[in-house]
């Protein structure tokens, strides 16, 4: 293998790296809580990829638990269960403000830290900022959102002490939440990475134009 080689192959298992860990859950929250309310979910899916010649989500799950501090302000705390299995422990933590809410329109931002550890190195512990921003539009039994979920990375270099050059990475995301008294239903579609070129690699992602992926995911609510 040449020399130039090696910074390539070492960019590919970056990007799909980040993909993953983008991609293993949908929007926590988009509407926050009553104050006092508490929920725990289950989400199911992922970025597509081409499996046997046909388009299937990764099959990442992750379990989160929250609370309404505020009937404007609810936190948050998440655990991707499917990194575990692979001897990374993975945790979303963070906050969703509503910031505009008029009839059935409304506006809420939601910044959070994202955090990776690898069980098989103490050192090898990433913190990523991050930050939603939702538009919702309510109906009786739910509502449809649309909004940004935006990583920002500070380290200077990537895999293989590659100058970084990209400090924000955004996605984008479209979904419905049906509400029920106790129980509520998610379903999401992300683009990922919309601007980064996805290579050939251990997985097919299916993107735009070899760019990015896209993303399908459900989530189940219980409310108390």
């Amino acid at each position: 293998m040449s020399a130039n080689a090696k910074p390539v192959i070492f960019t590919k298992w970056a990007i799909a790296a980040l993909l993953l860990l983008n991609a293993c859950a949908p929007s926590r929250l988009v509407k926050p809580l009553k104050k006092g309310e508490q929920i725990v979910s289950g989400s199911f899916g992922g970025p597509l990829i081409k499996f046997s010649g046909a388009p299937i989500p990764l099959p990442f799950t992750t379990f989160s638990y929250a609370k309404g501090i505020t009937d404007k302000i609810s936190g948050f705390a998440s655990l991707h269960s499917t990194s575990l299995l692979f001897g990374n422990l993975q945790t979303d933590l963070g906050i969703c403000m509503d910031v505009y809410t008029k009839n059935k329109f409304g506006i809420s931002i939601t910044p959070a830290i994202q955090t990776a550890l690898s069980f098989k190195s103490a050192q090898a512990i990433r913190l990523w900022p991050s930050l939603d921003a939702n538009f919702r539009y309510e109906f009786t039994k739910g509502f449809l959102y649309a909004g940004t979920h935006s990583w920002f990375e500070f380290s200077k270099t990537r895999a293989n002490d590659t100058k970084q050059e990209r400090w924000l990475l955004p996605n984008y995301h479209i979904g419905f939440t049906k509400t029920n008294p106790k129980w509520n239903h998610q379903f999401e579609v992300k683009l990922l990475l919309p601007n980064t070129s996805i290579y050939p690699g251990v997985v097919d992602y299916m993107g735009i134009n070899g760019k990015g992926a896209i993303g399908l995911y459900y989530c189940v609510t219980r409310k108390f």
